[in-house]
């Protein structure tokens, strides 16, 4: 059964971001949203998902890359939160 992709105002305005300055990245993040779909654990062992250390429910404790771009993630029950998608250079900066 697929997980529920939901995504913040902050993703979105992300997206945005995103596609305006580089939109080749937009394949990109469309095909990680439908790996978080189906497996946002990464169980299979096929995808770039990692646990963050230190992050807390709410604050993005998961992460998928794919080429240079991440999106910050985490799972709620059947429910798969999207926080941000950025560039790897930008991803992590406080």
């Amino acid at each position: 059964m697929p997980y529920r992709i939901l995504s913040t105002t902050h993703f979105d305005r992300d997206y945005k971001s995103l596609a305006r300055r580089t939109p080749g990245a937009i394949s990109h993040v469309e095909a990680m949203v439908e790996v978080l779909r189906e497996d946002p654990y990464a169980r299979s062992g096929r995808h770039n998902v990692k646990k963050l250390k230190g992050m807390k429910k709410g604050e993005g404790q998961w992460r998928i890359a794919s080429g240079n771009f991440r999106i910050r993630y985490d799972v709620l029950e059947k429910n798969v939160v999207l926080y941000s998608c950025k560039p790897r250079r930008e991803a992590y900066r406080g």
